[in-house]
């Protein structure tokens, strides 16, 4: 029972935080709206890393990606007006991440190691993970060409989903939020965020059905 009692104490602890996280977020957005360019600088600061170890994940070369790291900013900088309020601000630079690094990967003409999706879902609970059909494999150059392929198409995939099962999927299953954080960041219950965690999966499946049966 006790163990239970601090169980449930750090995830309401962590829901407090994540909703004290996107107040933060639309009081600095409010105020560069305003003219407060350090505002904007305080949001930078929040997220770049974020920004970057997503770049990462999808380039694979770090110079690359802290050059797609700027230049993701300058388009948040450049179309902050455009930012819906009815989802996650970082669900939206995301969005723009993931644009912006599947570009670069057309110009370039050359792609990134792999990551796995398959890993870190219901962290929460004792039933194992659903497979998604994607090898979590470590990276071998002989089967870099195939496995970074599959990483772009999953993040493509990710990228067209709508923007309340973005939302879920980029905060359970990229940044590993517990369905209590993700719920506090969103104004939702736990059961919403399980409901549509399932349809963002399912949705995902349709998306990839064509790589994942080969």
């Amino acid at each position: 029972m006790q163990a239970k009692a601090v169980d449930n104490a750090q995830k309401a602890a962590e829901a407090e935080a994540a909703a004290l996280s996107r107040a933060q977020d639309a009081s600095l957005l409010s105020a560069f709206k305003e003219g407060d360019n350090e505002a904007f600088g305080e949001l930078v600061r929040k997220y770049e890393t974020r920004v970057f170890n997503h770049c990462l994940r999808m380039l694979g070369d770090e110079q690359d990606s802290q050059d797609l790291t700027q230049e993701v900013f300058l388009k948040v900088y450049r179309g902050v007006k455009n930012y819906e309020h009815t989802f996650a601000f970082y669900t939206w630079v995301y969005r723009i991440t993931v644009n912006c690094c599947i570009d670069h990967l057309r110009r370039k003409k050359r792609l990134a190691p792999q990551m796995s999706l398959a890993q870190g879902l219901d962290d929460d609970s004792s039933e194992p993970a659903p497979d998604m059909g994607i090898a979590d494999e470590t990276y071998a150059p002989e089967k870099a060409a195939l496995g970074s392929e599959m990483n772009v198409v999953i993040y493509a995939a990710i990228a067209k989903l709508s923007p309340k099962l973005q939302d879920i999927i980029v905060l359970k299953e990229i940044d590993g939020l517990s369905y209590e954080e993700i719920g506090a960041m969103l104004g939702c219950s736990r059961g919403t965020v399980k409901s549509r965690l399932f349809r963002a999966r399912e949705r995902l499946k349709d998306l990839l059905a064509n790589y994942m049966e080969k």
